[in-house]
């Protein structure tokens, strides 16, 4: 564990100053771009609502405050002359300013949260313009307020307190289902320059958001950012991909160490203790027996000590490795020999398609350890009844062997991590349940310590190949 460690801290030690630069540079280029876009729309905005005063404060001008405070609640067009041509003013103006959705004037309540309508342009309107269904009946959200109505502006603090003093508008564009709107209001003033009312203007905002989103777009800010951050961002998805993988491999030890505990020495174990109840219970009757058992386990113990030893070496490079003048050929032919039990046990059989003496330099024994592990894998994820092949040849001046299977094969999300510690197939446990996921490994630190490789090639469900090229001098 110490060991996959102290790799990821001097790899983050190494990158450190790059990271710093990095992080610095996409927070510099994001908060500008980001300030860019947001200046950029707030002073478009900054733009309709000095248009949107400007007009309620010449409009506001053409009403006559005495006129407007005659007008009571109850009047109707028909009864109120000063409603009529207040009407006709504000349909006047919805008329003939641009992207005027509504037009109306209100006063105040006794309740300073509450006004009361004067007027509305959509009084002017027919019953056959009010019926925007056209289902022959107004409805209520069809309705226009007659003078008198209530109205809650609570929630529009810039209408109900200082749309009295000074134009104003509202602060945030409105998104409802009549569509995209900013109101502005101004004071309707009578001779002594009091507020009898407020004139408002919905103004529609379909066309700033259309024309701000064109030129500010949030798709052109991103384009911008990603220009911008693509050097950095590259070498932080480097260096965190590493990072990712190194905090992975360390769960995959973990996990290993753990499966190898609950598992593998388990067995072992309950085997010797079992036989040390049976020797305490039966006595000498039973003692052949039970050493037979005992040594059973300690077998199993110290082979799982020997590939727990193995890993490390190669986990730190200290394999010994000590080549010599060797036929492969003959290696190949005796661990297919030694096998005969283990294939016997699932009526299987290897055919040998090998390419005469193939001599070169290597380790016998650590050799033929990689060919026995190899095989040892090629019978036990094999059906009962299988044929096994082993070839060899020569191809470019190295020797080469593989070993082939026709079993349940591997997944192929697995095979890039297949020779990493502590690593099976996902499916290898409905096949064989005590692996422990080492093999593999220490395969592949022997053949890279031989200067050679190894790869795999397999099919789920239908086979697996596994091929090793090693030099031959």
């Amino acid at each position: 564990m110490q060991h996959s460690k102290s790799p990821l801290k001097e790899k983050l030690r190494e990158f450190w100053p790059i990271l710093a630069i990095t992080t610095l540079v996409m927070l510099v280029v994001s908060v500008s771009g980001v300030l860019f876009f947001l200046r950029g729309r707030q002073i478009m905005q900054d733009q309709l609502k000095d248009k949107l005063r400007s007009t309620a404060t010449a409009a506001a001008m053409q009403f006559d405050g005495e006129s407007v405070d005659r007008i009571r609640a109850g009047d109707t067009m028909k009864t109120s002359t000063e409603l009529r041509k207040t009407v006709a003013k504000l349909q006047s103006l919805r008329e003939n300013i641009a992207n005027i959705r509504y037009v109306y004037i209100m006063r105040k309540t006794k309740e300073p949260s509450v006004l009361a309508f004067v007027a509305d342009a959509d009084l002017a309107l027919t019953t056959e313009q009010l019926d925007e269904n056209n289902n022959g009946i107004i409805e209520p959200n069809e309705e226009v307020p007659l003078p008198g109505a209530l109205y809650d502006g609570e929630v529009i603090p810039a209408l109900t307190q200082d749309a009295f003093l000074h134009p104003v508008t509202d602060s945030n564009i409105t998104i409802d289902q009549w569509g995209s709107t900013i109101s502005g209001y101004a004071p309707i003033l009578n001779k002594t320059g009091q507020a009898v009312a407020v004139l408002g203007i919905d103004m529609d905002a379909t066309e700033y958001i259309n024309l701000s989103e064109s030129i500010f777009s949030p798709v052109g800010l991103l384009l911008v950012l990603l220009a911008g951050v693509s050097v950095g961002g590259s070498i932080l998805l480097f260096l965190w991909k590493r990072r990712l993988e190194a905090l992975e491999r360390l769960e995959i030890e973990r996990s290993g160490l753990l499966r190898l505990a609950f598992h593998q020495l388990g067995g072992p174990l309950t085997i010797i203790n079992w036989s040390l109840e049976e020797l305490q219970e039966e006595g000498p009757r039973s003692l052949h027996r039970t050493i037979d058992n005992i040594q059973e386990g300690v077998k199993r113990l110290g082979k799982i000590l020997r590939t727990l030893k193995e890993a490390d070496l190669v986990h730190t490079g200290h394999i010994e490795y000590h080549p010599e003048s060797v036929s492969l050929t003959s290696i190949l032919q005796k661990v297919a020999a030694d096998a005969a039990d283990q294939l016997a046990a699932r009526s299987q059989n290897i055919q040998l398609a090998l390419a005469g003496d193939i001599t070169t330099n290597l380790d016998p024994k650590l050799i033929a350890g990689v060919v026995q592990e190899l095989l040892t894998n090629a019978i036990d994820f094999s059906p009962d009844g299988a044929t096994i092949v082993m070839r060899s040849r020569k191809i470019l001046g190295r020797a080469e062997f593989e070993i082939e299977d026709h079993g349940c094969g591997i997944p192929r999300r697995d095979l890039e991590r297949l020779f990493n510690e502590f690593t099976r197939g996902s499916n290898a446990n409905r096949y064989k349940a005590d692996g422990n996921g080492l093999g593999l490994y220490i395969v592949r630190g022997i053949i890279r310590r031989a200067g050679g490789t190894v790869s795999i090639q397999s099919m789920e469900g239908h086979g697996t190949t596994v091929t090793v090229r090693l030099p031959m001098a």
